[in-house]
């Protein structure tokens, strides 16, 4: 099954590089301490390839995502950059193919509102996390309106993340300004008292 070119033109689109620039995104992971980085939901790697090329010789990146002919491309433009720090995982349930307490930073960019167990994904996200670990969760905004993304109705409120964080275990959530008509909130996974 081929990505359609309806589907890589909206990943791609203009609009979307204008309102998620992915400068300031990396501006803030360089905030965070990591060695190893999970993206979660990457398809074709708008946030994995960046980061892949920011940190080619330091740190390794993993990509996670269920299907498979995002993956595909996503290997494609892997090989054709010659990257050889990311590591790709295909899902194929709502658990995460990821080692317990492997991984210092995870990225979830614009996936929350598609998930269909949220908690249950936290718990997988609190799973993975190295103690002191660091998830980012970004997403579209249910109170600023946007040309793109998905409509209102389908976003997830910045009040009902941070219950769904705490509820998985999550500590000292932080909110960021990133892009419009987005909220990205980082949390810790506690250390061990």
């Amino acid at each position: 099954m081929a990505i359609s070119a309806r589907d890589l033109h909206k990943l791609e689109s203009p609009e979307r590089k204008a309102l998620q620039d992915i400068n300031r995104f990396l501006d803030l992971a360089r905030t965070f301490r990591w060695k190893i980085c999970v993206d979660l939901g990457c398809g074709i790697g708008y946030y994995t390839l960046p980061l892949a090329v920011e940190w080619s010789k330091s740190r390794t990146v993993f990509a996670v995502d269920r299907s498979t002919p995002m993956l595909e491309e996503l290997d494609k433009r892997i090989f054709a950059q010659e990257l050889e720090n990311i590591v790709i995982r295909q899902s194929v349930s709502d658990r995460i193919p990821i080692e317990d307490a492997s991984i210092d930073l995870a990225n979830m960019g614009n996936i929350y509102h598609k998930l269909k167990g949220r908690l249950n994904y936290l718990m997988e996200v609190y799973r993975i996390l190295k103690p002191g670990g660091t998830i980012l969760l970004i997403d579209w905004d249910p109170e600023e309106d946007t040309d793109i993304g998905p409509p209102l109705n389908e976003r997830v409120s910045l009040e009902q993340v941070y219950q769904d964080l705490e509820f998985a275990g999550f500590l000292r959530p932080k909110k960021h300004f990133l892009f419009f008509g987005h909220y990205a909130i980082s949390a810790k996974k506690p250390r061990p008292r």
